[in-house]
């Protein structure tokens, strides 16, 4: 009886050293898919920047009305090409962790439809 108390108490020991590492890999896995996030909302954001461009609309409206709520776009810059309008929007990917993880740039090409 003795021996199984002690092991219950080494067991609750070991998963007390164990469990910072657990929720430490879920923030990064979740760090992971954030940064994801943000890759496919800067890209919208520049085709939707680059379109709004070609139809004569204001290209950082179109870009920051289409990025979500937790996303900023730190640059939209462009302008007209030989056969379209060439975009590109940078956005700081947001953190979970308790350090900078970089930002994302999207260049998108769209043809003139006027």
């Amino acid at each position: 009886m003795r021996a199984r108390r002690r092991e219950r108490g080494a067991a609750a020991l070991e998963m007390l050293g164990v469990a910072p590492l657990i929720v430490f890999a879920a923030l990064v896995a979740l760090q992971f898919g954030v940064a994801g996030w943000t890759v496919v909302s800067t890209a919208e954001a520049a085709k939707n920047a680059a379109r709004a461009a070609s139809l004569g609309q204001d290209p950082r409206a179109a870009a920051d009305g289409a990025l979500p709520g937790a996303m900023d776009a730190t640059t939209v810059v462009g302008g007209r090409t030989d056969d379209g309008y060439r975009y590109s929007v940078t956005v700081p990917v947001p953190t979970v962790l308790p350090f900078s993880v970089g930002s994302v740039t999207r260049t998108v090409d769209m043809p003139d439809i006027r």
